[in-house]
């Protein structure tokens, strides 16, 4: 099974990223949800776990209930994220988010270290320090992540 994952799409970081990310975040959910794919949701609520600061972006489409929380930058350190994609028989991640260069490049990296076919959909991916998101990316595209230009 095929998942949008979006990662870390939250009001607090959405100022410090490019106009019009959330536009194409959310014409990605659209997509996903034409094509009956699970939308999966990642929110990071910071080292000491205070979800209080963290919402989702106002605007993003939130389609399912499937809302994880995480601590650190990888969505895998959510025992019950993990647990939920097994019991989902997910193959195959579709990526969304922010940023592209921590909390998606560790989240992807894990996901193909777990045998996780993975989609970067890059017009949705969002990344503070585009100079040093270019290594992560060309990482992430050295350990089979696929990496798809999303024109909305």
């Amino acid at each position: 099974m095929e998942i949008l994952l979006v990662i870390d799409v939250q009001e607090k970081y959405m100022g410090f990223y490019r106009e019009g990310l959330l536009d194409a975040v959310n014409a990605r959910i659209d997509e996903a949800k034409k094509l009956n794919l699970p939308i999966v949701y990642i929110r990071n609520i910071g080292v000491l776990g205070n979800a209080s600061g963290y919402e989702l972006a106002c605007g993003l489409n939130v389609e399912s209930g499937l809302v994880f929380d995480k601590r650190f930058p990888d969505a895998f350190t959510n025992k019950e994220f993990a647990q939920k994609l097994k019991e989902m028989d997910v193959d195959t991640i579709d990526v969304v988010g922010v940023d592209g260069r921590c909390c998606v490049f560790r989240t992807v990296m894990t996901a193909i270290e777990q045998g996780f076919g993975v989609k970067l959909y890059l017009d949705a991916i969002g990344a503070r320090q585009s100079r040093f998101y270019e290594k992560e990316l060309q990482e992430m595209k050295a350990a089979g992540a696929e990496c798809v230009e999303c024109h909305f």
